[in-house]
């Protein structure tokens, strides 16, 4: 047997308040589940463990376990999306970065090798990546971009020839 985490999204014909889910906690302690109504309060998101042999074995229980627990408290759940992972995939998951890294112009100036005066001028380039974010040390791009673009700036030397017009 294989422990497997699902996640189920659905829909009811009644509400689904805070209580309700407190109740379908109740029912599901032994699958360590947690519950999330919808703010409307037609249906919530149930994320909960299930012992089964294979991935379509572990899909069928959960929709049985789902469409049995809200059904005993509310009215028959919808299912609207079921996913369904290894525990070893949802620990990869909860290992990656929830944000993507992000640098300032300190970094990018080491990336590019210029110094960070000139770093600060490459945000008036056309085509320098937005910040994401800023804060009062400066804005901060993500850093997969700013390498990108450190890929295929023009680094010839000189400044570019104005186009004449005739």
């Amino acid at each position: 047997m294989t422990t497997w985490h699902a996640n189920v999204a659905f829909t009811t014909d009644s509400t689904f308040t805070h209580d309700a889910a407190f109740d379908v906690l109740d029912k599901l302690s032994e699958h360590a589940a947690a519950v999330a109504p919808r703010v409307d309060a037609t249906g919530g998101d149930i994320s909960f463990t299930i012992e089964a042999a294979t991935i379509t074995a572990a899909i069928n229980t959960a929709i049985t376990t789902i469409t049995n627990t809200v059904t005993s408290i509310a009215s028959r759940p919808t299912i609207d999306a079921i996913e369904i992972t290894t525990e070893t995939e949802l620990d990869k998951r909860l290992a990656e970065p929830v944000f993507p890294e992000v640098i300032g112009f300190a970094e990018i100036a080491e990336l590019a090798g210029v110094s960070r005066q000139r770093a600060r001028q490459f945000a008036t380039i056309d085509g320098f990546p937005a910040p994401v974010i800023t804060t009062a040390q400066g804005p901060l791009m993500t850093k997969a971009a700013v390498e990108r673009w450190i890929e295929n700036r023009n680094t010839r030397p000189g400044r570019p020839k104005a186009a004449v017009s005739a």
